[in-house]
């Protein structure tokens, strides 16, 4: 049966939000957390065990998000298909593999080839074989295994509420079974602005962070004493400033780690190059992939 065609429940509109439901929003799915905030305490149940899941869990990413993909096949579901995408590709899953689940005869690796079946018995017989779970259990413990099928379940759920509820695909964003790669996967050029004179990491950056569903723009605040870094990021979009809890900044080399706990928790890792008054780099985001970063010292 095709999804809904036209949106049944309306989105909450977001003067109407929360400031805590607006900052959800404001972090990706949009819609979805705008339709799920006409049942606030639903949404905050079913938030709390799929951020576990994306920023707490013991799954490898990349393994994650295929098996994510994977249920978005089976369940017929675009819009969790079209917004997983972009994680795959971060998390270090290719645009062959991504392609490749549609395909049935597709070669994988074992560890892979097992996940995908168990995807597949799951969504098909609610019931893990025996067979797949012998390949599982061979290079998985328990809590993994566990982890996989509390993965497996809460995207089906998703995509059962997404497809009957009329969630719409935005433009722009890849089809159920292909792989778009659109252009703001590509990182920002980063320019040439008038020279201040100064080095080292120490002073207020102005950073694009870019990403395949949307780049942000952050302010990087760094002070450094005796190699060690200090300091704060500030997401403009979400309005949300977090700590430096660890990292190092010597000459130009940069590396450090920020712990986010609003509006959701995980942590950020930060490498990156200055060049005078240019900073290039990567953000790692646990369990969400890495990827490029770049800008200017503001002053």
């Amino acid at each position: 049966m095709a999804p809904a065609n036209t949106m049944r429940i309306p989105p909450l509109p977001l003067d109407e939000m929360d400031s805590e439901q607006r900052r959800l929003a404001k972090l990706g799915a949009d819609t979805v957390v705008q339709v799920l905030a006409r049942a606030p305490e639903l949404m905050r149940a079913s938030s709390a065990l799929g951020g576990f899941l994306l920023a707490q869990g013991t799954v490898h990413p990349r393994v994650r998000e295929l098996a994510i993909l994977r249920v978005a096949l089976r369940c017929q579901a675009p819009y969790e298909w079209a917004n997983h995408v972009p994680a795959a590709l971060g998390a270090g899953a290719t645009e062959t593999e991504i392609v490749a689940l549609s395909d049935p005869d597709a070669d994988w690796d074992s560890e892979d080839a097992a996940v995908l079946r168990a995807v597949d018995e799951l969504c098909a017989e609610d019931v893990v074989s025996d067979p797949t779970w012998a390949a599982l259990a061979s290079a998985w413990d328990h809590a993994q295994i566990l982890e996989l099928l509390f993965l497996v379940g809460y995207y089906r759920m998703m995509a059962g509420f997404l497809n009957s509820a009329g969630v719409p695909v935005k433009p722009g964003q890849p089809r159920l079974g292909a792989c778009g790669h659109p252009e703001s996967a590509v990182p920002t050029p980063v320019g040439t602005r008038p020279g201040s004179g100064k080095t080292g990491v120490t002073g207020t950056w102005q950073l694009t962070f870019t990403h395949p569903a949307g780049s942000k723009e952050l302010i990087l605040d760094l002070t450094t004493a005796d190699g060690t870094v200090r300091g704060s990021i500030h997401d403009t979009q979400l309005e949300v400033t977090v700590p430096i809890v660890s990292g190092t900044g010597e000459g130009g080399q940069l590396d450090f780690t920020a712990e986010v706990t609003d509006p959701a928790r995980f942590d950020v890792h930060v490498t990156a190059i200055v060049d005078g008054d240019v900073l290039t780099g990567s953000v790692t985001i646990k369990g969400g992939g890495t990827f490029p970063v770049s800008g200017f010292r503001r002053d």
